[in-house]
């Protein structure tokens, strides 16, 4: 009874569509065609795995030499029959005759390494960069050195398909970031060097990541997370702001210095800060919080932004964002201006006539006393009698 296709494909290890591939390994097989005509076309029939056992041959034969890999092959079982083929005859005849994947890797390794048949398997169909990085793959799953065993166990425990890069990232990261959950969110070589800044300003301002800190949150990523998971989670426990604004000993001001301040205040005010810890903590904003001797007296949140001459006061919120009453953002902005903190200014001239020309050019914001600039609308008459009762209260 004659085998189906399906039983042929299954025993020769071969996909029943033909799969091109390109690059650097098409031109060393292309050449390889002349001596073992049929080669190409059979190889674009291979599956993913004899595919990357044929791409690793190859790659060996681009790093190390064709003479010192036909040394290999020519001890080899597999090349009994046709070891006194010239080279390139030799290399195809092997990639041929060896249909399982082990028996081509053990005829260039002496022996397939644990776990670098399973990687390969999961690169896919297609080259997935230049010959050096098959070389440090089998490198490493060959390697007794612990850190390369580490690397290549990491390697090992990705879920899912690998990239080609990965193998080249997991030799280039901190160590303490080599956990498989981590480096599956790293696909290209030139974010390394990004986290590990981003990491070093992580360690900069927030007291609590050390390194034993850091590699137990590496187990937190979620499946199909983003490598900037890890940075945001520990931005978001900062307790060390980049520039910190001198109070003078002003008990009725607090700077708002860490993440766990924010959220605490944010609750309290009923308002957004809890929303702006990143960019506090990248030095762009600073909160302060002024509290009243008179703890029945409501609090004022100023928002200052950061220049390169000082502060700038760009708002004044009471809680739930309300406009802070005029005597009491006038008595806040003097506190700062002494600690230095610069303060937008009206536009000069009377303020009689200032205001009529403003309001015949539409330019309301410009009719009510301001608290952060020149930015706020005109307030309602309603709305400015509703704030003062919420206050009064």
């Amino acid at each position: 009874m004659p085998l189906s296709h399906t039983a042929v494909s299954s025993r020769v290890n071969v996909h029943p569509h033909p799969k091109p591939y390109s690059g650097w390994v098409l031109d060393r097989a292309v050449a390889l065609d002349h001596s073992c005509p049929g080669l190409l076309a059979a190889s674009f029939r291979f599956g993913a795995q004899r595919r990357q056992a044929m791409f690793l041959l190859l790659a060996f034969i681009e790093v190390l030499g064709a003479h010192e890999i036909a040394s290999h092959l020519r001890c080899s079982e597999i090349a009994l029959e046709f070891k006194n083929a010239d080279t390139s005859a030799l290399f195809g005849q092997a990639i041929l005759r060896a249909r399982r994947p082990r028996d081509l890797i053990r005829a260039i390794l002496a022996g397939p390494p644990v776990g670098l048949l399973g990687a390969l398997g999961r690169l896919g169909p297609d080259p997935v960069g230049e010959a050096p990085i098959y070389y440090e793959l089998a490198r490493m799953f060959l390697s007794r050195d612990p850190a390369d065993r580490r690397r290549a166990k990491v390697l090992g425990q990705i879920s899912g398909d690998l990239v080609g890069a990965q193998v080249l990232i997991v030799g280039m990261l901190d160590p303490m970031l080599l956990h498989p959950a981590f480096v599956a969110t790293v696909y290209e070589v030139r974010q390394v060097a990004d986290i590990h800044k981003a990491l070093t300003f992580v360690r900069q301002h927030c007291s609590g990541a050390t390194d034993e800190a850091i590699r137990a949150s590496l187990g937190r990523i979620k499946p199909g997370g983003h490598r900037s998971d890890l940075i945001k989670g520990w931005a978001a426990r900062f307790d060390r702001v980049p520039t910190m604004l001198d109070t003078r000993g002003d008990p009725t001001l607090k700077v708002l210095g860490s993440a766990a301040a924010l959220a605490d205040a944010g609750r309290r005010y009923r308002n957004c800060l809890t929303t702006k810890i990143f960019e506090t903590v990248l030095g762009a904003h600073l909160y302060v919080e002024f509290k009243p001797n008179d703890r029945h007296e409501p609090g004022v949140i100023a928002e200052l932004r950061r220049t390169n001459q000082g502060f700038l006061l760009e708002g004044l919120h009471a809680a739930n964002n309300r406009r802070v009453l005029p005597h009491r953002a006038s008595m806040i902005r003097d506190k700062l201006a002494a600690l230095g903190v610069a303060i937008l200014a009206h536009a000069p001239g009377d303020r009689d006539v200032l205001h009529a020309a403003a309001q015949m050019l539409g330019a309301h914001n410009l009719l009510e006393a301001d608290n952060d600039g020149w930015r706020n609308e005109m307030l309602e008459v309603a709305e400015g009698l509703q704030q003062i009762l919420d206050e009064a209260a």
